[in-house]
This record gives C-alpha cells, sequence and structure tokens, in this order.
C-alpha cells in the first residue's frame, strides 16, 4: 500500500466517524501545515516527549493562538508520526481551527499520543511522500506547509532529494526544525541544502531537544506572519547558523521586525 492509498484509506474512516467533510472544507482556509514528526530510534522517550508535549505547549501560547485566530481565513491542521520508509501514523486527521478549543483539542491529543514505530531508521524521503499526499487529500487551503522535524539523516528508503526529483512543481512548502543543528554544521547543510523546499522555505535549528518547545513556537508563528505569505518572500533560514542573502531591501527589514518580535 503506497502513501496516497493509505491516506485515502485513513481519511474514509475520519470522515465517516465525523472527524471531517467536505463541507467543513469548503468553507476555504489560509494555511494547511502537516506537522511531520520524526519518532525514529535516534529519539530517546525523553526527547520525544519533548518533542509532542513541546508542540502542544506552543499550539497553547497566547501568541500562537492569537496569530492562528487571527487569520483571514481559518488555519487547518494535522500531524503525524513518522521513522521507517514503511512507517507513518497519522496522530490527528485534518482539523479545522476556529476556536480556541479546536486548538486545545488539538494539542491534546499531541500531548496523550503514544509512540509508535520504534526501533526503525530515518524515512525522511517517505515521510514527505506521506506529507505530500495527506495535503492533495486535505482542504486546499492557499498555502500549504509540511513541518518536517528530525535530529538526523535520510537512512531509509528514497532520500528526499530523490522524493523531489520524482515530483512536478507545486506551491507546497517544506519547512524543518533542525534537531542538533546548532551544533552540527553537515546535519544544518543538509536540511537547508537537501530537505527544505518550495517557495518561502526556511530552516530552523535548535541545540538539542531541550530547545525544542521553544522553537517549535518560534516556527509556528514565523509561518502565520503575515510576511511569510508574500510573494516575493525568498527562502532564508532563521536562528541558526548562517543565512541565505535577501535582495530586497523592503523584506531584509520586514524579516528583522519578525526576529525582533519572536525574541
Amino acid at each position: 500500500m503506497d502513501a496516497r492509498t493509505s491516506i485515502s484509506a485513513i481519511l474514509g474512516v475520519g470522515f465517516a466517524l465525523g472527524l471531517g467533510s467536505a463541507e467543513t472544507f469548503a468553507e476555504g482556509c489560509s494555511l494547511a501545515p502537516v506537522l511531520a514528526m520524526d519518532a525514529s530510534k535516534s529519539m530517546d522517550s525523553s526527547d520525544f516527549e519533548l518533542e509532542f508535549h513541546g508542540t502542544a505547549a506552543a499550539l497553547r501560547s497566547a501568541e500562537v493562538q492569537a496569530a492562528i485566530l487571527g487569520q483571514a481565513a481559518p488555519v487547518a491542521l494535522s500531524a503525524f508520526e513518522w521513522s521507517g520508509q514503511n512507517y507513518q501514523q497519522l496522530v490527528h486527521d485534518w482539523s479545522i481551527l476556529r476556536s480556541r478549543e479546536d486548538i486545545e483539542e488539538f494539542a491534546s491529543a499531541l500531548e496523550n499520543h503514544e509512540r509508535g514505530g520504534l526501533g526503525q531508521k530515518t524515512g525522511m524521503g517517505s515521510a514527505l511522500d506521506f506529507s505530500y499526499a495527506l495535503l492533495e487529500e486535505g482542504p486546499g487551503c492557499v498555502r500549504e506547509v509540511v513541518d518536517i522535524s528530525s535530529d538526523g539523516y535520510s537512512s531509509d528508503g528514497m532520500t528526499p532529494g530523490e522524493f523531489y526529483a520524482g515530483k512536478s512543481p507545486t506551491e507546497v512548502t517544506v519547512n524543518a526544525l533542525v534537531v542538533g543543528g546548532k551544533s552540527r554544521p553537515h546535519l544544518w547543510d543538509y536540511f537547508t541544502g537537501e530537505v527544505i523546499h518550495g517557495p518561502g522555505a526556511f530552516s530552523l535549528a535548535t541545540i538539542g531537544f531541550s530547545d525544542y518547545p521553544r522553537a517549535i513556537k518560534k516556527k509556528l508563528l514565523r509561518e502565520l506572519s503575515p510576511a511569510y505569505s508574500s510573494d516575493s518572500l525568498e527562502p532564508f533560514v532563521f536562528g541558526a547558523l548562517s543565512t541565505r542573502p535577501v535582495r530586497d531591501s523592503g523584506l531584509r527589514f520586514g524579516l528583522a521586525a519578525i526576529r525582533h518580535a519572536l525574541r
């Protein structure tokens, strides 16, 4: 069963249970992030808890909730965990976030999720394939984003480069949270050169999992910011070792303002 077949089966069950519907999606939405969360064997139990609980805490923060609920149209959100090339498990189906209660329900699902995929390698290309399939079956928002988090290189199945080589050009943006990227420059270079993809793509690096909650909050705020949706936005890296040049002076000023606001 390939990613698209499995996604269709999963979402079909979700629709039958009332978790989503074509009528729900028909209202329109501004942004659809897929949270692709690493559960591979390089992560111990404390790392996994920081990843999932840290994301839940970010969603509960007043700043992130204000940014989600302040959009011109609703934000849709989904999440899955991944490890080896044959393991991708949906954690939460697409949810249209119209209220703080909707956000809390999603955060609770992350916090209460029981880990799967133990002892497997890092199948990042397959995780990207699953993410794109999830977006294809999803609400069709104005902007579609894959938020992939990991602390290692792809080591099982197709690589991110091989996945992108087989894809037709799309407007999907792949952003990355590189755990340990501040102290591992080769890993950082791998993500900025091979993993992030699409319009406005960026990476954010952490020292380790200890600062994951802070980093994922910054990452979500970055994606929800007005400047991020600008057609002129170029790829850049944020809060890490280096930046890609930005040619437009007005855009450079806008990015500086975002950095200042998120301190």
